[in-house]
């Protein structure tokens, strides 16, 4: 939004992704970009954008966008039934992932050439004495990279890592105590930003010291082991009152520490 005169509401989506490719292209002209986008993104202007500085894409495409695309798809899944893969993953844990991939390739969308792939999950959940949950879910994208059977399986977890990001960094930042959704600064735009890559800093933080095989087996081990929301709280409260050892600190700089973990 412009910060030198009124508005009335948020900017478009679209028009702010042109900005942002832009500025992405000035500052890393050389840099290979892959861009995982919801449904809003597959129209002419989000694939010319992308052609014209050298980028590729996987986007969720939904019933609804690009008709002529979607009634292309059902024409040439007739011509192109070699085009499938199935898998089927046991778990430790006697759960089962059962995923069926269906593509198309070499469709033409006003000079773009676009190929589409599905995926559908099956996931069924061993819970004992015979009894079994099943969820099934479908995963629909396109993308201008070459697919086949060699890269189904890589290309769609990799376009469905957009609902990762969204759901377990954007979500967690809301929900998950760091109250993205607060302002903090109603007068300053710079301070919030500001804020914000701070708060984007203790995140990753947060996120490796969680996963290290030390937390784990610390903090984490037991049934009735502490929340990380009550450990955080702990750790506020005595980064409030506790008196830090300016001596311990410094010999913890000059410390070799290795970090490990578990994923």
């Amino acid at each position: 939004n412009p910060s030198d005169k009124e508005y009335d509401k948020q900017d478009c989506e679209r028009k702010a992704f042109t900005r942002l490719a832009a500025r992405l292209k000035q500052d890393f002209p050389r840099l290979p970009i892959l861009i995982l986008a919801d449904g809003l993104y597959p129209y002419e202007g989000f694939f010319m954008t992308c052609k014209s500085n050298n980028w590729s894409y996987i986007v969720t495409f939904k019933e609804g966008n690009l008709p002529t695309i979607w009634e292309e798809t059902r024409e040439l899944q007739v011509y192109q039934t070699e085009n499938h893969h199935h898998e089927v993953i046991m778990r430790p844990d006697g759960n089962t992932e059962e995923r069926h991939y269906r593509w198309v390739t070499g469709m033409d969308y006003h000079g773009y050439r676009l190929n589409w792939l599905e995926c559908q999950e099956t996931i069924t959940k061993n819970k004992g004495s015979k009894e079994v949950e099943e969820a099934q879910c479908t995963f629909t994208h396109i993308t201008d990279l070459p697919i086949g059977t060699s890269n189904i399986i890589l290309t769609s977890r990799t376009g469905r890592l957009r609902w990762k990001i969204e759901n377990e960094g954007f979500n967690t930042l809301k929900k998950g105590g760091y109250e993205m959704e607060h302002k903090y600064s109603r007068v300053n735009y710079q301070a919030s930003k500001n804020y914000y890559q701070l708060m984007q800093m203790a995140y990753l933080i947060n996120q490796l010291m969680v996963i290290s095989i030390h937390f784990q087996a610390n903090y984490l081990k037991g049934k009735n082991h502490q929340t990380l929301k009550s450990l955080w709280q702990d750790l506020i409260a005595a980064m409030k009152w506790a008196e830090l050892d300016e001596a311990r600190l410094q010999r913890m700089k000059t410390e070799k520490i290795q970090f490990r973990y578990v994923t």
